[in-house]
């Protein structure tokens, strides 16, 4: 069954709308964003503008002679100078849905067409390759918008199913203009972040039962006297998956503060994520053009602005926060994949989880590549957004680095997102030893013990681990499971169902 199509300036658009576009839905222009272009443009003043300033000013004396067509030809093509591997077809599918909704708002003095071609570019499959390298997200992401815009303009020859456009010189400026990349991978991030978070609680809650931990950290009188509503939030949700535990119980020794700050951290990453993609929603549904046309009463002062909406600071910021945020959800879950392997820190389990003897390392490598992974994130993590560097003679003298911001915040998701996997895999073979009433002192002896009968929505997802990875009596290759786990956890697999939709 084919995805159902997303419209283009009839509502407002969300994060989880563009990330549907980018994995393949189709796309229809809403007709009350194509007449609002018709009547945009055609409000526009007559004769000499700005615009031609802008493109004398960019392209030099050689733009004095140039036919319009050969001018925005030049145009488009001098910017396509990006570099780098090329974006994956999600980003781009995205970008050009971003992009077509920005020119959709009707304020860009562009054509109906402008959109429809990359509505077209989407619906047929026409996916540019463009080197995800080289924007510094101030003026907009130039060069990679080139690339998109060069194929959209058709200079790069006809694609099939593609109508044939020709820009104007707005057009041409408009296609390439704006953090339209920037915007499109935050609201990647956004719907992938949130994936990650909420298996984080789903893994926690494994953990936590796994280790009997003490039910303080979660009673919500504790959290409710502090205040914060995410904290609040994942306690909630932490309580719901651990009804009727016999394992969770009250009057222990408090736990380490990976357990026991858990609704705390994970709440205050929840509470960053949900500013974010306020933020990244605000400007995916905001003009980020230059110049903009404005039009008065009856068409009668109609008038080009220049202002400043090609800065990518707003969503710069974000996902620098977006990303700290989720090195917090990562350090905190690797450090609880620690206590796992750790049988003097999880009395009655064995070190490494593995109960056999003689050579087994068990998941003692596991807890390494999420130690490694961690530390990964934190060299990633460093803010984009302090950095700026003049471009354009000084006339672009401060930029947002947007994109780096955005890529950067992608590739520290999906080390965390593994870290994540590898936290549910170690506390589904935790749980699985305590189900069979396996035991061990502390000095690593075996002894029988009680066989344990978990929560309801630990089962669940103890069960829904089980069904990719089945448990390890003995060792093996790693890299399977760890995989199948993530994979999981990326589809949205590893969400328990207690957790609502938040």
């Amino acid at each position: 069954m084919s995805a159902p199509s997303v419209m283009l300036g009839a509502a407002r658009m969300r994060c989880v709308d563009l990330h549907a576009i980018a994995h393949g839905a189709p796309v229809v222009l809403a007709p009350e964003a194509r007449a609002a272009m018709a009547a945009n443009v055609a409000a526009a003043p007559e004769g000499p503008s700005i615009l031609e300033q802008k493109r004398r000013w960019l392209l030099g004396e050689q733009a004095e002679g140039l036919h319009a067509d050969a001018l925005a030809r030049a145009f488009v093509l001098s910017h396509c100078a990006g570099v780098g591997d090329p974006l994956p077809v999600p980003a781009v599918r995205a970008t050009m849905a971003a992009r077509a909704l920005a020119l959709a708002q009707g304020l860009s003095g562009c054509r109906p067409e402008a959109a429809e071609v990359l509505v077209a570019m989407l619906n047929e499959g026409v996916h540019p390759t463009v080197p995800a390298q080289g924007s510094v997200g101030a003026a907009g992401d130039l060069a990679p918008m080139a690339h998109i815009a060069r194929v959209a303009c058709g200079y790069t020859g006809p694609q099939p199913g593609l109508p044939a456009f020709s820009p104007t010189g707005k057009e041409a400026l408009s296609l390439i203009n704006g953090v339209s990349l920037t915007t499109a991978l935050a609201a990647i991030a956004v719907v992938r972040a949130r994936r990650v978070l909420r298996a984080a609680v789903s893994a926690c809650a494994m953990t936590m039962e796994t280790v009997g931990a003490e039910f303080g950290c979660i009673d919500p009188r504790p959290l409710a006297a502090r205040g914060h509503p995410g904290a609040q939030v994942v306690g909630a949700q932490l309580r719901a998956l651990l009804a009727r535990s016999e394992e969770v119980s009250t009057n222990r020794r408090p736990d380490a503060f990976s357990i026991r700050c858990a609704p705390g951290v994970l709440g205050a990453a929840l509470e960053v994520l949900d500013h974010v993609e306020l933020v990244v929603e605000r400007e995916l549904n905001g003009v980020s053009d230059n110049p903009l046309l404005f039009v008065g009463e009856a068409g009668a002062d109609a008038a080009w602005i220049e202002a400043g909406n090609i800065h990518g600071a707003r969503v710069s910021l974000a996902m620098d926060q977006l990303k700290i945020a989720m090195v917090q959800v990562a350090t905190i879950s690797e450090r609880r994949t620690y206590r796992l392997t750790y049988g003097q820190l999880t009395p009655g389990l064995p070190s490494f989880l593995v109960p056999g003897t003689g050579l087994n390392s068990g998941f003692m490598l596991a807890q390494y590549t999420a130690a490694s992974l961690a530390s990964e994130c934190k060299t990633l993590s460093h803010p984009a957004s302090v950095d700026t560097i003049p471009t354009v003679q000084h006339h672009e003298d401060h930029n947002s680095m947007g994109p780096i911001a955005a890529r950067t915040t992608l590739r520290v998701l999906e080390c965390v997102a593994d870290i994540v996997a590898i936290e549910a895999l170690l506390a589904a073979q935790g749980l699985d030893l305590r189900v069979q009433g396996r035991s061990w002192t502390d000095d690593g002896e075996p002894v029988q013990g009680e066989p344990v009968t978990l929560a309801p929505g630990i089962e669940a997802l103890r069960q829904t681990v089980r069904a990719q990875v089945p448990f390890w009596e003995d060792d093996g290759v790693l890299h399977p499971a760890l995989q199948a786990v993530g994979t999981m956890l990326r589809d949205g697999r590893l969400n328990g169902s207690q957790l609502g939709g938040w």
